[in-house]
């Protein structure tokens, strides 16, 4: 959304208002005005609350909690994922503490692995429909679908063009089912 408060700021802060009037506009309704001056107090914290929304709203923050809920989900997923995996050969004569200590042995790594995955999905793709959303200025599910094309893109790219390719497409149409489902 676009800040619209500027104009109210610099129409008022404006010393003379006639310059910013018509020059066709009569002498009476040259110095017209409807908003009365603000005060610095005044002005400082609107200054302050366009700031702090821009930051909220802005993409920057938005790809980076979608990057941290991504790692959280990723590490709930890697652990989930890894218990799952058959048991390796253990010897089943090591006491009950040593057999389960070798069946977990690579349950951080399977656990950071997935986590940092996530992470990386959920940056990219917030980042880049964020980006979509502001400069088209609509929400709908084109949005989804290019930002899952370059999603899939930018995370296949060590795979050439082909994996690109691929994984623009594949992505693409995963974010565009997706967005059909949640939207009804």
């Amino acid at each position: 959304m676009k800040d619209v408060t500027w104009w109210r700021t610099s129409f008022v802060n404006c010393q003379d208002a006639s310059s910013i009037a018509n020059p066709y506009l009569s002498e009476k309704y040259r110095a017209l005005n409807y908003l009365r001056k603000m005060e610095p107090e005044e002005l400082e914290m609107l200054r302050n609350t366009t700031l702090g929304t821009r930051v909220v709203e802005g993409c920057t923050l938005r790809a980076a909690i979608s990057g941290v809920g991504g790692a959280g989900l990723g590490l709930l997923m890697g652990g989930f994922l890894h218990t799952m995996q058959p048991p390796p050969n253990i010897d089943t004569s090591l006491s009950t503490m040593e057999q389960i200590r070798q069946s977990y042995k690579g349950f951080g790594q399977a656990c950071v692995r997935m986590s940092r995955n996530f992470a990386k999905v959920g940056v990219v793709f917030a980042g880049v429909e964020c980006f979509f959303e502001r400069e088209r200025a609509c929400r709908d599910l084109p949005n989804a679908i290019l930002s899952g094309c370059v999603t899939g893109g930018v995370l296949a790219f060590q795979g050439g063009p082909t994996g690109m390719a691929l994984g623009c497409a594949g992505f693409a149409a995963f974010s565009g089912v997706i967005e059909t489902l949640m939207d009804h």
